[in-house]
């Protein structure tokens, strides 16, 4: 019996010290593997507002490039500069040798032939032979003369075959006024004549002016390239092409007043109101006319008839005569142009044999004060027309700087919104402001390209970091910047889960997906499967996935 008590008493002991051996290990071997856990630090989640910051890197352009460009063929005999180097307006950039001689003699042969057709044009200018003119109006002159001397002793004979008339006082004193309105009628016509003759030749001096006007607006206008359409009353913002728009509008009005000239229309009513009175005066006359004075008023009739076909033929002899001259006059102008226009082309010619010849203009300079940017001959080499020699860069036209952002972005952005420059050290500060946003033509569906005009000390080539925000809002869910991470899945966040136990608590990594609505430089806020007071991984001794168990950094 005391043996298997004693038998039991050394059991018990045994798994007492079993027991303990075991608890030991278990807390030495906890201890151990939280040793070598990764250490994370991490940060809670909060609620509260974010300034939203849209960033970009972009290389600094210059707005404005001066193109210098050759204005003949020509040899480089010289190059006078290099890339990089600051010229300013009227430095020398390139020295020039003689021309193509192809060109030369080509440029000779055409100024001869410019010559030769100037001679003829001056043999061809017209000479004015006005002597059958003179003739024929010489003769009108005359005929009217003798018509209106056989009126007049028909009005004579007329009046004898009626002095026996009981009427015969009225009716000289209708004669009477009947002569009177004639003789207006004709003072008119020779009024009407001279005044329709020289409202011709201040007709076409104002067609002319218009022509003009017309031409100097439609070259102002397509220069400008600005506008789609021309209404009267227009203003045009181009000083330019509105000056030309207003002399065009008075050289119209100058026409319109010419070809609506008062005094002609008012001897054409003065004309027409004599004519009514002479009619009604000849009625009144053939109304009181005895018939003895019927032959004679009937002679009297086709002499006035007569007179005044004359006077028509008098007026039209010098109608043409004048138009003759005017045409003449015409024709001289348009001479004298073509050969002004000659002449012209002939100086320029001559100037384009000076320039091949080496003679005139053996240098090229700068314009404009700036960098030169390229450089696009070499000495020795022969440039053509219009090929480009070098291109300046400008800075006084100012600098801008491209990138590109998402849709969302662009949508926080207004034209005007300042921005600032993060990662530009050198020179005076620099100043952007966002001048256009428009469709990525390389992402046209997804992003919008931002384009800043730049101020201060800034240079082309040079690569920014641009800042621009919006007002700040507030948001549920805040985490720090640190703790987001992207992947081929998206942007995550790796927060921590507790689970407690009777050696302690064990932290453990999950992925929580997360969509950024708004940052600024240390915060963002974000939409996620978390709450506020949580916990997310910001950084870690190593790397840590999803599942990991992690040691705190102020845990043992």
């Amino acid at each position: 019996m005391e043996t298997t008590v004693k038998k039991r008493e050394w059991v018990k002991d045994a798994a007492i010290i079993f027991l303990a051996v075991l608890l030991v290990l278990t807390f030495f071997s906890n201890t151990i593997m939280n040793r070598s856990l990764p250490e994370v630090a991490t940060a809670a989640v909060t609620s509260g507002s974010i300034i939203a910051k849209v960033r970009g890197t972009g290389t600094v352009t210059a707005t404005g490039k001066q193109q210098v460009k050759a204005k003949d063929t020509r040899t480089i005999r010289s190059v006078m500069v290099k890339v990089g180097q600051e010229v300013n307006a009227g430095d020398i950039l390139f020295v020039l040798g003689e021309g193509d001689e192809t060109a030369l003699e080509q440029a000779k042969t055409t100024l001869r032939t410019l010559q030769y057709d100037y001679q003829r044009m001056a043999l061809n200018v017209p000479t004015y032979d006005g002597s059958s003119y003179d003739r024929a109006v010489d003769s009108a002159y005359e005929k009217m003369i003798q018509a209106e001397q056989a009126r007049d002793s028909a009005y004579e004979l007329y009046l004898r075959a009626v002095e026996n008339d009981s009427s015969t006082g009225e009716l000289e004193a209708v004669n009477a006024e009947i002569y009177e309105v004639e003789n207006r009628l004709n003072e008119l016509e020779t009024a009407l004549s001279d005044a329709e003759y020289n409202r011709s030749v201040r007709l076409q001096a104002a067609l002319d002016n218009v022509a003009y006007a017309q031409e100097l607006f439609d070259e102002a206008y397509l220069n400008s390239q600005q506008y789609a359409g021309v209404e009267e009353g227009d203003i045009f913002p181009d000083m330019d092409v509105q000056q030309r728009w207003e002399e065009l509008q008075q050289a119209e009005a100058q026409l319109a007043a010419i070809e609506n000239d008062e005094y002609i229309n008012s001897l054409n009513n003065q004309y027409s109101m004599y004519s009514e009175r002479y009619e009604s005066l000849v009625r009144h006359r053939d109304g009181i006319t005895n018939e003895k004075a019927i032959p004679y008023k009937e002679a009297l009739d086709d002499a006035e008839a007569e007179c005044y076909a004359a006077q028509l033929d008098y007026n039209e002899a010098i109608s043409r005569r004048d138009y003759a001259y005017q045409n003449f006059e015409q024709t001289v102008a348009v001479s004298s142009v073509n050969l002004q226009e000659q002449a012209e082309n002939i100086r320029i010619q001559q100037e384009k044999i000076k320039s091949l010849a080496g003679e005139d203009e053996n240098v090229v300079t700068a314009n404009v004060s700036g960098t030169i940017d390229t450089i696009d001959c070499t000495a020795g080499s022969t440039v053509v027309k219009d090929a480009l020699l070098c291109t300046i860069e400008v800075p006084d036209l100012g600098h801008t700087l491209s990138f590109s952002v998402t849709n969302d972005q662009a949508q926080r952005l207004r034209i005007g919104d300042s921005a600032t420059v993060s990662n530009y050290y050198w020179g005076n500060s620099v100043t952007a402001t966002l001048t256009t946003i428009r469709t990525d033509p390389k992402n046209p569906q997804t992003n919008k390209l931002l384009t800043f005009d730049l101020t201060g000390d800034v240079t082309s080539g040079a690569e920014m970091t641009i800042s621009v925000g919006q007002k700040s809002a507030n948001y549920d869910l805040i985490v720090p910047n640190s703790a987001i991470k992207t992947d081929t899945n998206g942007s995550f966040v790796l927060a921590v889960t507790v689970k407690s136990s009777p050696l302690g608590n064990r932290y453990t990594a999950k992925r929580v997906s997360v969509e950024v609505l708004a940052n600024d430089d240390n915060n963002s806020a974000v939409v996620a499967d978390l709450s506020t007071g949580d916990y997310v991984i910001t950084t870690s001794s190593a790397p840590v996935v999803s599942g990991d168990l992690v040691r705190m950094a102020d845990k043992t």
